[in-house]
């Protein structure tokens, strides 16, 4: 296959994800019965719209969907632990005054502000006060329709495109919003991902965007939460702009940073920790790169966004020094396995204190480290910073047939036809995550390749691409089963080029739709559920 075939097939490729994400799946248009939540007879549902529960019709599903829906439905209970209902009080109390503030926000004093935000943003108005936090309003008057035009650009020529698509496809799942595959929430974020793409072409797209984006589109509508990712992503508040660039040089900074702290404050751990092998990169990726996300506790996470959006990034440093100290004497009992495992599993699934204890111990920490001037990473270097204007965009800085990595030009030898073999079946193998030697996604991949995978890991933003990250080392695909030959564009990064046909057959018509059976674990929360099965939102009503 040569270059123009392969340029023929990415705008084939594009057009037709597009076009599904647009239009809705097509009678032609294979979606797995796992996708496809109409066949669930019973759901449980956390407070914050989360999944939890089984699935009674089993007769119609493939074993190996069955594998997949039984895995998405054994999560443990503990990830959704019933709130008391004295809690619920408190929030629903808090309200009326949070209300208030909303209305006087100008007028608010800093020192007010953030006494309530640190006791806890209620939930039902949580999107409007994190709007309020991150100027959603001001952008959103100061650039009308700026935001259907980077859409519009990226329908037709983000590079991203398919990368995009295959990360939506495992962004929160187990999320009744998410759950169903090209529903409106998807396609919304669908759509936000695109946009950034061409809308900041110092990044385009890099993996781990979309739970950032998926988790403001809770809370936010599409446009404000295209603008709260820019924000989150330009603004020096939090300048998230050098965790996303190639070789992300602000996560280095604040891994080296963390050290210090450890070093500092926690040396018999730290210590520990380096007896065990257990290096700093091995366990913050998530915790700097997304805000903790999906490594503790739901409600947690929110709590600690809701701090994030007030305080700006030295909120992830204290929050990182305060779990290690608060979970410290666990982990001195632990080995370097076991170690990995409480941080990145049992930590979330497990989580011992409550949030507001949790709270309480962060706003320490935060004190503790600005008295040894620990509380600061330093400012951010030449690299990290902007080099494109936002928003500006020129269809010939994407040539077709050049391959982009994060929408800059890289010089790369062609991929001859006879180094690519692939199928749809090995390619959607691929959706579910990317594999290094067939044990780690990309969420653990760090624990596999140590300190290069701080360079590595997240420049994987290339079209009609599967792509591996790993160590120099390991750039020969050990895989004895695999029949795709490699060939590395640049040092740390393996990309294929996988094009494929698209499957013809017609998607299974046995399952009908009907409307969901919902339970719903919080006794004081009630769901609004609509025809096709799907939340709009999950509120609380008092």
């Amino acid at each position: 296959m040569n270059e123009d075939e392969i340029a023929d097939k990415v705008y084939e490729e594009r057009e037709r994800i597009v076009d599904l994400y647009r239009n809705g799946p097509g009678d032609g248009t294979i979606i797995d019965p796992v996708d496809d939540p109409a066949f669930n007879d019973y759901y449980k549902l956390d407070r914050f719209g989360f999944i939890i529960g089984y699935v009674s019709t089993f007769a119609i599903i493939p074993f190996i969907d069955l594998v997949q829906i039984m895995y998405l439905f054994s999560s443990d209970e503990s990830k959704f632990k019933k709130e008391e209902p004295q809690d619920i009080k408190i929030e629903v109390t808090r309200e009326q005054k949070w209300l208030k503030m909303i209305s006087n926000w100008d007028g608010l004093s800093r020192d007010k502000l953030k006494r309530r935000v640190y006791k806890g943003i209620p939930n039902s108005l949580r999107g409007k006060v994190w709007a309020k936090l991150l100027g959603v309003d001001q952008l959103t008057d100061d650039q009308k329709n700026k935001y259907k035009h980077m859409r519009e650009l990226a329908w037709e020529h983000s590079p991203d495109v398919r990368q995009i698509d295959l990360d939506v496809n495992r962004t929160y799942r187990e999320h009744i919003n998410f759950r169903k595959r090209y529903n409106s929430k998807q396609q919304e974020l669908f759509n936000i991902l695109s946009a950034y793409s061409i809308y900041n072409l110092d990044i385009g797209y890099t993996q781990g965007m979309s739970q950032i984006a998926a988790l403001l589109l809770m809370y936010l509508s599409e446009d404000e939460a295209f603008w709260a990712l820019s924000t989150l992503i330009s603004n020096s508040k939090y300048h998230m702009h050098g965790f996303f660039i190639p070789g992300f040089p602000k996560l280095i900074r604040f891994q080296d940073h963390h050290d210090k702290i450890m070093n500092k404050l926690l040396p018999k751990l730290k210590k520990h920790l380096d007896k065990n092998g257990v290096e700093t990169g091995l366990y913050t990726l998530k915790w700097f790169f997304q805000c903790f996300l999906d490594r503790i506790p739901f409600k947690l996470t929110l709590r600690v966004w809701d701090i994030f959006l007030l305080e700006g990034d030295k909120i992830l440093s204290a929050m990182a020094y305060c779990l290690l100290k608060l979970h410290r004497h666990q982990l001195y009992a632990l080995g370097m396995d076991d170690i990995l495992n409480f941080l990145q599993v049992k930590l979330e699934q497990n989580y011992q204190h409550s949030a507001d204890y949790t709270i309480e111990k962060l706003q320490e920490c935060l004190t503790e480290l600005k008295k040894i001037k620990l509380d600061n990473a330093g400012p951010p270097s030449q690299n990290e910073k902007l080099k494109r204007e936002l928003g500006i965009f020129n269809p010939d800085d994407i040539p077709v047939k050049k391959p982009q990595i994060n929408g800059v030009d890289k010089k790369r030898k062609p991929i001859n036809a006879d180094q690519i073999h692939s199928s749809p079946e090995q390619d959607s193998q691929r959706q579910g995550s990317i594999i290094t030697n067939g044990k780690n996604s990309l969420d653990d991949v760090s624990s596999i390749v140590g300190d290069s995978s701080r360079r590595s890991l997240l420049d994987t933003s290339v079209t009609s691409a599967a792509t591996t990250t790993m160590s120099p080392q390991s750039i020969q695909n050990d895989d004895a089963g695999s029949d795709v030959t490699c060939v590395s564009p640049q040092p740390d990064v393996l990309r294929i080029y996988v094009p494929y046909d698209t499957p013809t057959k017609k998607s299974p018509t046995s399952v009908s739709n009907k409307i969901t059976t919902i339970q719903v674990i919080d006794d004081m929360a009630t769901p609004t559920v609509e025809t096709d099965g799907i939340f709009k939102a999950v509120s609380t009503i008092n």
